[in-house]
C-alpha cells in the first residue's frame, strides 16, 4: 500500500523541531521569556498535528485530543493561578480536560471528513485567530504574546499541510499520487458551504475577538527587534567556547613586564 501522506510521528517531529528553533530565536530577539519559549514550542507542536482532527484513524486523533486536552487544561490553570484556590484550580483542570478529550472529540469525529476543510490554508488562518483570541482573553497573555501563539499554531499547521503535499509526490516512481492537492489548498471546493461558513467565522473572529494587531505589527516592523538576533545569530569566534588550535594571549599595551624580569620582592641596595 502506498504512503499517501506523512505519518503522525513525522508531523510531530518536524513541527516541534522547527517551532523550537524559531522560539529560541524569539528569546534571543527579546520577544519571549524562557517560559514563553516553552509555550510557543507547544503551540507550534500542537499546530503540527491539529489538521488531523478530521482523521479517520482513531489512534492519531485520540493522541491529538489527549495532547490538546492536557495543554488547554494547564493553560487554563496557569491563567487563573493567582485567583483560584487549589481545589478550584484542580476542578478547572479536570473540567477542561474532560470537555476537550471527550465532548469536542465526539463532535469532530461526527461532523468532519478527512482531508476536507481542516486540510486547508483557510483553516490555518482560522486557528491562528482562534489561538490568538484564546491566549489574550482566556489566558491573559499580552497582545504580542497572544499573536505569537497564534502564529506558532499556524506555522505548525502549515508545516503539516506542506508535509502532506510532499508525501503526495512519489519521487522514486516519478509520479504524482491521487492525494496531491488535497492538503495545501486555500479552501475545500467539495465542501463549499462548510468553506464559506469557515470563511465567515474567520473574518468575524478577527474583527470581534482577536487582540489589537497594532502592537504586534509595530514589534515585528521595528529594526530593534532583529538587532539582537542578527548580532547573536552566529558565534563570534569559537563554537561553544571549545578551544582549538594554539591560542596565544597577547600582552596588553600598558603591560611593561616581561618574562626576563621576575620581581619577587624589593631589595634595597647599599
Amino acid at each position: 500500500m502506498e504512503k499517501a501522506m506523512a505519518d503522525f510521528r513525522t508531523h510531530l517531529a518536524v513541527a516541534s523541531t522547527v517551532s523550537g528553533v524559531i522560539a529560541i530565536g524569539g528569546m534571543v530577539a527579546g520577544l519571549a521569556t524562557p517560559r514563553e519559549v516553552v509555550l510557543f514550542f507547544g503551540a507550534g507542536t500542537i499546530g503540527g498535528i491539529l489538521p488531523d482532527i478530521d482523521s479517520d484513524h482513531t489512534i492519531p486523533v485520540q493522541i491529538l485530543f489527549s495532547v490538546l486536552s492536557v495543554a488547554l487544561a494547564f493553560m487554563s490553570v496557569f491563567s487563573k493561578a493567582d485567583t483560584y484556590s487549589v481545589v478550584e484550580l484542580s476542578c478547572l483542570w479536570i473540567l477542561v480536560h474532560l470537555f476537550v478529550r471527550h465532548v469536542l472529540y465526539k463532535i469532530f469525529a461526527k461532523f468532519t471528513v478527512h482531508r476536507g476543510i481542516f486540510h486547508s490554508q483557510l483553516a490555518a488562518i482560522f486557528f491562528l485567530f482562534l489561538s490568538a483570541a484564546a491566549g489574550y482573553h482566556m489566558f491573559a497573555l499580552s497582545t504580542v504574546s497572544a499573536w505569537l501563539v497564534g502564529c506558532f499554531v499556524a506555522l505548525g499547521y502549515m508545516i503539516h499541510l506542506l508535509l502532506d503535499e510532499i508525501y503526495s509526490v512519489d519521487i522514486t516512481g516519478a509520479r504524482i499520487k491521487k492525494s496531491f492537492g488535497t492538503a495545501l489548498k486555500f479552501a475545500s471546493v467539495q465542501e463549499f458551504k462548510t468553506s464559506a461558513a469557515l470563511g465567515i467565522a474567520t473574518v468575524a473572529l478577527f474583527f470581534l475577538a482577536t487582540p489589537a494587531v497594532s502592537d504586534f505589527a509595530h514589534t515585528f516592523g521595528s529594526q530593534q527587534t532583529y538587532a539582537s538576533l542578527h548580532e547573536r545569530f552566529l558565534p563570534k569566534g569559537r563554537w561553544f567556547n571549545i578551544p582549538y588550535g594554539r591560542h596565544v594571549e597577547s600582552a596588553s599595551p600598558g603591560d611593561s613586564r616581561s618574562d626576563d624580569a621576575l620581581t619577587t620582592g624589593s631589595v634595597k641596595s647599599k
